[in-house]
């Protein structure tokens, strides 16, 4: 273990103004230190330490406690671990916070925006079949108040068959009132004439997302991206309602020990509403963000990024999404041929000419980074490689060009294959796996067949053995009843939430979970030189833990829990047993 604080590093430090003369020459004291702990640095070397010092928001030194303890000056906090784990601040990849925010803040939404408290009425529906489906969506429409927003849900259960309402179907049924329903697998809806026209009204257009037959006509389906500006840049009116809830759903995000989160922002309020939290100083967590705000406005201007400036230590952009490469399932875009065509179809958005193809060649041409890009299925991960290669070729981009990229392929559902492993390798992608869909194997099972269900759902072994490079997203808005530990488990176990085994030679262990849920994710947010370790230099996000991370069963993983949580040193949140305890608020 390497616990001696070194020379370089005080040298270093003796360069702030704030230093203490004693009689045995200049000391810089800590703004804080704790000590008494088993502290997972998730250095190069995974070093493990017994202490470590904060001074001004980064960590100032990892070292033994005497080491450490000579760091305490008369105004410095500390805190006696008493054994505990302390780790890395944890960055999840790609979820989605601003999601989360408006379902788990729906009732003060409600109470600060009429339209949105009309769309959160959530009415759900358990068909038996298409034409009974149309009965109780009459019924919805019927019982809502003139002119304003039914929003339908149709139970897991409901048959298939009622995607095949059409927009005549639905015209019908709503003629005066907005009306959208979720089908009831995968995170399309249906939608008629007069919800298409909230988006021309406001927006005036209709976003790139909304199907259209082979004349152009919208057939009345409309996908997640979509519903998202729906909520977000049309329902809510004012930018201060965003922010308070999405403020909320941080610091819950805290509570499970993630310090920084990335996704896709695709609306321009929701970037207004963080970068007012960001100006205020109440950003709780820290936020790497990929954009689709310009991909119509500014498709094919190369100063873009440039507009985007560098951020702050708390937002910056990661790169450019197309948002989704492809639909979640059952629209899977894949080369595989399906058992049950009707339930596994392909969905492929980036085939040649489609806008989110062109959006992101188009990107990658002039230099932009991808990242962030919902991205499901082996022949949507081919479609993405092809435009990494083709569009960096007409840009002019040489390997080592493309390589210092660092683009990105989230989720690792149905893909990717060996070949496709190796390729990415050569480009230098980085994968960002979510292990939730371990629990969606047994559907994979059921359409294409065993066999892919064990290689090519979540293959983390498989890509690290090849040299690859992966690192974990949640996606999961579960993950305030499952903890961010659960991911790790579900890893390191292949156990799906049944106890079921899948793919078992993929199985990783403890520490690379925690790797790919610190050390590697900081690069995937570019930020590795100021994130995902404790280390000298470095912010000062960590988490304490309630228990031996390493000592664990590896069954139990997955009831560790935070009792503090601390961004740039400073808590964001303290388990209120432990702080009684220890005597913070």
């Amino acid at each position: 273990m390497r616990w001696r604080i070194s020379f370089l590093t005080l040298c270093c430090l003796l360069a702030t103004p704030a230093w203490a003369q004693t009689g045995k020459g200049m000391v810089i004291f800590a703004d804080a230190v704790y000590y008494n702990g088993k502290v997972l640095t998730v250095d190069e070397r995974f070093s493990i330490a017994q202490a470590f010092a904060v001074r001004e928001g980064k960590v100032m030194a990892v070292g033994s406690d005497a080491e450490i303890l000579k760091l305490k000056g008369a105004k410095t906090q500390s805190l006696d671990l008493k054994g505990k784990t302390v780790i890395p601040g944890l960055i999840d990849t790609h979820t989605h916070v601003f999601d989360y925010a408006i379902d788990n803040g729906s009732e003060e939404l409600a109470q600060m925006e009429p339209e949105m408290a009309d769309y959160l009425r959530l009415v759900k529906i358990q068909a038996k079949s298409a034409a009974d489906a149309k009965i109780q969506l009459a019924e919805a429409v019927k019982k809502a108040k003139p002119n304003s927003i039914v929003h339908v849900e149709f139970t897991p259960d409901t048959p298939e068959e009622v995607s095949k309402l059409t927009l005549d179907d639905l015209d019908g049924i709503a003629a005066t009132n907005p009306l959208i329903a979720r089908l009831p697998t995968g995170t399309r809806r249906l939608a008629n004439t007069l919800t298409f026209q909230l988006f021309e009204k406001h927006l005036g257009e209709l976003p790139e997302g909304v199907e259209k037959d082979s004349q152009g006509r919208f057939i009345g389906k409309i996908d997640l991206g979509e519903i998202r500006i729906l909520k977000m840049e049309i329902l809510v009116k004012k930018v201060e309602s965003l922010a308070s809830v999405f403020k909320k759903e941080m610091q819950a995000f805290a509570s499970y020990g993630i310090t920084t989160w990335a996704s896709t922002i695709i609306s321009g309020k929701a970037m207004n509403a963080f970068n007012a939290l960001d100006r205020k100083g109440e950003m709780p967590i820290r936020l790497a963000y990929a954009h689709r705000l310009a991909a119509q406005t500014f498709l094919q201007s190369p100063d873009f990024h440039q507009r985007l400036g560098q951020g702050t230590d708390y937002i910056w952009n990661m790169g450019s999404s197309s948002h989704s490469l492809d639909s979640s399932y059952p629209g899977l875009c894949t080369t595989l041929s399906a058992a049950e065509p009707v339930k596994a179809r392909e969905i492929c958005r980036s085939e040649r000419g489609t806008f989110q193809r062109k959006a992101m060649e188009e990107a990658v041409k002039i230099g932009h980074r991808i990242a962030g890009t919902h991205v499901a299925g082996d022949r949507s991960v081919d479609n993405f490689l092809d435009v990494i290669e083709e569009a960096s070729k007409a840009g002019g981009l040489t390997l080592d060009q493309i390589r210092a990229k660092q683009h990105a392929i989230d989720h690792c559902a149905l893909n990717p294959r060996a070949d496709q492993i190796e390729r990415a390798k050569r480009l230098n992608i980085i994968w960002s796996c979510g292990p939730k869909y371990m629990d969606r194997a047994d559907r994979v099972q059921r359409d294409y067949g065993e066999k892919y269900a064990h290689q090519w759902v979540v293959p983390v072994n498989s890509i690290l053995k090849a040299g690859g490079r992966v690192v974990m997203e949640t996606d999961d808005s579960r993950i305030s009843n499952k903890g961010t530990f659960y991911y790790i488990e579900h890893l390191v176990t292949r156990k799906d939430d049944r106890g079921r085994v899948w793919g078992p030679q993929e199985a990783i262990d403890r520490k690379i979970g925690l790797q790919m849920f610190t050390r590697w994710a900081a690069e995937y947010v570019l930020r590795d030189k100021l994130l995902g370790s404790l280390e000298p230099g470095k912010w000062a996000d960590f988490v304490i833990l309630d228990r031996d991370f390493l000592l664990a069963p590896a069954e139990q993983i997955s009831n560790i829990r935070p009792l503090m949580t601390a961004v740039a040193g400073k808590p964001v949140y303290t388990e209120s047993d432990f702080a009684r305890v220890e005597g913070r608020q």
